[in-house]
């Protein structure tokens, strides 16, 4: 049987420069793997990203994509919810339900139809309503929980940008969680000058698209440092809160009817962990919906470097690498600040690696000084190995001989990649207990809690003290899938959700 499925995802996966990170990745693996096979028809749509000068209003583009030409792709350009998530936290509502955006959205059903199934990667820069229309179709739904959007508007459930969120508080907790208003006006002038340049043939990377965008950039910003402030807090306040907007009962809202529209709608709810389906289910999806499917890598291809499993004894430096995303959520300061309270003889034999691009201003700023966290950390080591971010052909070289690597998530992480990159290429991995990791990782000795004081610590020191554990690890770790091997489980789940769900009917109808 042949089957016609419609993917979305905010981010053109076809494009060069990929925005939406590790959902991107997959969804261009996924894609890559299916338009070979003859049972499966795929169309993608986007929305979100393309904004235009004229016309201003919502309207649906076909969109040329010259890596699968078979691949009829969409954009629905000008969307009122721009994507990603953090663009449109302060229209909580227009998440739930926007009656121009999902007009386009019925405009691909109608057109297109019949889809057999359609596959939501995410439902940034569309609206949760989405789900009901494509049910109503007639299609099978698939909704793949890569984030926490559905629930928390920031997508991380990371609150204020530096600690966990486990209670919203009915709303209250985010209405101030993120700033946005400025950036999504520079974003959107950036998105239509860069939609006009494809009209007329320029490349993102072409100078005559280049400057104007820079332009634009110092004068947003030069209008910004010298337009007058309005703020109401440079002058005395006496007012009651039934006097400001109830901004709180928005965001109960949002969730509340996106859990919902998932409830009813939605056939599959795939999620990449146990932990994240169990955080879905705590907040109020129905479990009947929610499938655990462990996702494959691509990094099972690569050859093993050639050091690794790296041989250690005690005494000899220890090599610890983080590889990924600089930032707080992902625990990379988290990291430099639990190292920094080894004592001086721990830290005089780490060679440490780090394979990150950081980006944090006063931290760049700093290491013109040799200071920052990263570089005044340096003069305690054995060594620095520090790479501004990394290709992912050059894995296997930068994995090379390394003994430990560290995936210190502070939030609920669906599943880091970069986990199964590490075990991909023979690295053991010592990670937090938040998130997917640990159901890699499963040895209760590379496993920490960063909420429990000197826990970091006391596991990597006991690691370095018995180095049998290294070896130890490897009984308990979780084989990496394949991307092979994990897509066609998700084809089994394709036909087996459609055929169970073409049974019901059928013996409904008689």
């Amino acid at each position: 049987m042949s089957y016609r499925i419609l993917y979305y995802n905010w981010d053109p996966y076809f494009q060069k420069k990929l925005e939406g990170g590790g959902v991107s990745i997959y969804c261009r693996n996924l894609i890559d793997y299916l338009a070979q096979s003859k049972d499966y028809q795929i169309n993608f749509l986007y929305s979100g990203i393309d904004y235009s000068y004229f016309p201003k209003q919502p309207y649906l583009r076909k969109i040329s994509n010259k890596r699968h030409p078979q691949v009829e792709t969409f954009s629905i350009v000008n969307s009122p919810i721009p994507a990603p998530s953090s663009l449109s936290f302060d229209n909580p509502l227009g998440n739930v339900k926007n009656l121009q955006l999902e007009k386009c959205f019925e405009q691909v059903l109608t057109e297109q139809q019949p889809y057999d199934i359609i596959h939501f990667h995410n439902l940034e820069g569309l609206t949760a309503n989405c789900l009901k229309l494509a049910k109503e179709s007639g299609a099978k739904v698939v909704f793949s929980l890569h984030n926490y959007w559905s629930v928390c508007p920031q997508v991380n459930l990371w609150r204020l940008e530096n600690s966990a969120c486990d209670d919203y508080f009915d709303g209250r907790a985010c209405v101030a969680c993120l700033p946005s208003a400025d950036k999504l006006d520079m974003q959107l002038s950036y998105r239509r000058m860069s939609h006009l340049g494809s009209l007329i043939g320029l490349d993102e990377q072409s100078t005559l698209l280049r400057l104007p965008k820079k332009l634009y950039y110092v004068w947003f910003k030069g209008w910004n440092w010298f337009k007058p402030t309005k703020s109401p807090l440079i002058q005395p306040l006496n007012i009651t809160g039934t006097e400001l907007s109830q901004e709180a009962d928005l965001y109960r809202h949002r969730r509340q009817e996106i859990v919902s529209l998932i409830n009813r709608y939605v056939d599959v709810a795939l999620s990449v962990s146990e932990r994240t389906a169990s955080i879905y289910q705590q907040y109020g999806i129905d479990p009947v919906r929610l499938k655990t499917q462990y996702i494959g890598s691509k990094a099972t291809e690569f050859q093993a470097p050639a050091n690794n499993p790296a041989s250690y004894s005690v005494g000899q430096p220890f090599r610890l690498i983080y590889i990924g995303p600089a930032r707080a959520d992902k625990g990379f300061y988290f990291l430099l600040e639990q190292l920094r309270c080894l004592t001086q003889e721990e830290l005089r034999s780490l060679d440490l690696v780090v394979a990150a691009k950081i980006t944090d201003g006063s931290e760049l700023k700093m290491a013109t000084h040799n200071k920052g966290r990263l570089l005044s950390l340096a003069q305690s080591l054995h060594s620095l190995r520090y790479s501004p971010g990394y290709t992912y052909e050059n894995i296997p070289s930068i994995l090379d001989g390394v003994h430990l690597g560290v995936v210190p998530p502070l939030w609920e992480d669906n599943m880091p990649q970069v986990t199964l990159e590490l075990l991909a290429c023979r690295v053991p991995v010592l990670c937090s207990n938040r998130g997917g990791a640990q159901e890699y990782v499963r040895h209760p000795a590379f496993i920490f809690d960063p909420d429990k004081e000197g826990d970091f610590q006391s596991k990597l020191r006991t690691i370095r003290e018995n180095p049998h554990l290294l070896s130890e690890f490897w009984k308990e770790a979780r084989p990496v899938k394949s991307l092979n091997q994990h897509f066609e489980e998700l084809t089994e789940i394709y036909q087996s959700s459609y055929i169970k769900a073409e049974k019901a009917e059928s013996v409904m109808s008689s």
